[in-house]
């Protein structure tokens, strides 16, 4: 099912009908902000070359500077539609976007990943279906208001499709309060709503071949290496 599907399936909500909704996801935001955060997870050693940063650190950098791009170089005619609205922290559809640049987007996704305790590969994997989110849907854009969201919602599909033991929608949702407490909480049943927009936009086609894995994290790697090489 594709997104203009699932449009069709799940017609816009009336203004109030949506003003009430998130008048019943505010009742759960003290609970959320006060729950306790997500089980502490194992995780696999950070490769590295001795002195050099962890590899997984250069991708993470790759990846914030490229979605950076992306909001700054949109396709032409690209917009935000209604169907990113849960993905928004509000209803307001001319709400200003505050610039999110290179350096947030890291902290944000680097304390995602302490906070979680999912794999490296997940923060790759996540990239990835961002990508192909767009490429399927071109008239779509990344913008400030609706990436940090997308990001959590990408690594947590991707940690449930890579990761042996999964957190839970409602541990991402717990999660969020944690990595950014000064920002508005995100309930479970959003997180769920996130999720079901993604999985119907992608059309659930999740399954990434090792020959793009790699390619990707060869990319992310030598655009973190141009920068460094540029900056010198």
């Amino acid at each position: 099912m594709d997104l203009t599907q699932w449009e069709k399936l799940n017609p816009r909500r009336g203004k109030d009908e949506t003003n009430q909704a998130w008048e019943r996801e505010l009742e759960d935001d003290e609970r959320m902000r006060d729950a306790p955060p997500p089980p502490p997870r194992s995780r696999t050693n950070s490769v590295s070359d001795g002195d050099a940063a962890p590899r997984e650190a250069v991708e993470l950098c790759g990846i914030c500077m490229l979605i950076e791009h992306m909001m700054a170089n949109s396709p032409p005619g690209a917009t935000e539609p209604q169907e990113l609205s849960a993905f928004w922290a509000t209803t307001d559809a001319m709400a200003g976007e505050p610039i999110v640049g290179t350096a947030e987007l890291h902290d944000f996704l680097f304390r995602l990943f302490a906070t979680t305790g999912h794999t490296p590969e997940c923060s790759v994997l996540s990239f990835m279906y961002i990508l192909r989110l767009f490429s399927y849907h071109p008239h779509l854009r990344m913008t400030p208001r609706n990436c940090k969201r997308l990001l959590l919602c990408s690594v947590m599909v991707a940690q449930k499709n890579h990761d042996d033991a999964p957190l839970r929608n409602v541990d991402f949702a717990t999660a969020w309060g944690h990595v950014l407490p000064g920002e508005r909480p995100v309930s479970a049943e959003r997180i769920n709503a996130m999720e079901h927009v993604l999985l119907s936009a992608l059309g659930f086609d999740l399954y990434v071949p090792q020959d793009q894995y790699a390619a990707c994290v060869a990319e992310l790697r030598g655009v973190v290496r141009s920068c460094v090489e540029i900056n010198q």
